[in-house]
């Protein structure tokens, strides 16, 4: 007979195959209630929960941006006014839904990790959550933000150098997340090309110590760590 916490799992599951953003959020609440403990498949979704209903807000920034400076440039005072009050609203939205997901990191969730690989991910899942927020601020706002995430990366990267292996999915994708964090908030495009160059470097021999499950794991985000670098490199170079 299942539990009240595997049948909520369950649901969380099929509302993600549905669709149903928020109320899978929901579903993942009280999984946490029930048990804060995540194992990796947990975790996982928990991260889907939250980067639905986070990324649809991100993306819709996105395009506001992209619509409100094609209106100014067009005079058009009016509707520019509107797009940033919308706009408001849904950064309101973001950054509401950004720090529920810390809160519940910092309360319920690293408290109760037992694992490094628990406690990289919850520190990584903060810093990314920070990083979202600063995406869309005025650069007279992002101070605070971004100094959080970059405390959290720390954390996590000092945690993943102590115990876990430099080729494990897990390292892989905290170097792959704080690399674009250093590149697109903090401005080190040189830092940024350099540590995501060395990581593939280090570590493409390395990758084949992986485990079936976690091998093609390894291998997407090494491959994406070497697409952001010729993507960074050609920038820079049409930038002279």
């Amino acid at each position: 007979m299942s539990s009240e916490r595997e049948v909520t799992l369950f649901m969380a599951q099929i509302l993600d195959q549905t669709d149903r953003h928020q109320d899978m959020v929901d579903a993942m609440k009280k999984v946490i209630e029930l048990g804060a403990d995540l194992n990796s498949d947990e975790r996982n979704l928990l991260s889907v929960a939250y980067k639905n209903i986070v990324g649809s807000r991100r993306n819709g920034l996105r395009m506001i941006a992209a619509i409100i400076e094609h209106e100014e440039g067009r005079g058009n005072q009016a509707r520019v006014e509107q797009l940033n009050a919308y706009k408001a609203t849904i950064l309101g939205e973001l950054e509401k839904y950004c720090n529920e997901l810390i809160g519940l990191v910092d309360t319920q969730l690293l408290p109760a990790a037992k694992t490094p690989e628990g406690r990289v991910f919850y520190e990584k899942l903060k810093a990314d959550y920070y990083r979202y927020i600063c995406e869309s601020k005025p650069e007279n706002e992002k101070t605070e933000p971004a100094n959080k995430a970059k405390q959290c990366y720390e954390n996590a990267l000092e945690i993943a150098k102590n115990e876990i292996p430099p080729s494990r999915p897990t390292s892989l994708g905290l170097i792959l997340n704080y690399s674009v964090f250093l590149y697109e908030i903090m401005g080190q495009k040189s830092e940024a090309i350099e540590l995501a160059q060395k990581t593939y470097n280090d570590c493409s021999t390395s990758v084949d110590d992986n485990s079936d499950n976690s091998y093609s794991e390894a291998t997407m985000i090494l491959q994406l760590l070497r697409d952001n670098v010729s993507l960074w490199t050609q920038d820079a170079e049409q930038a002279e």
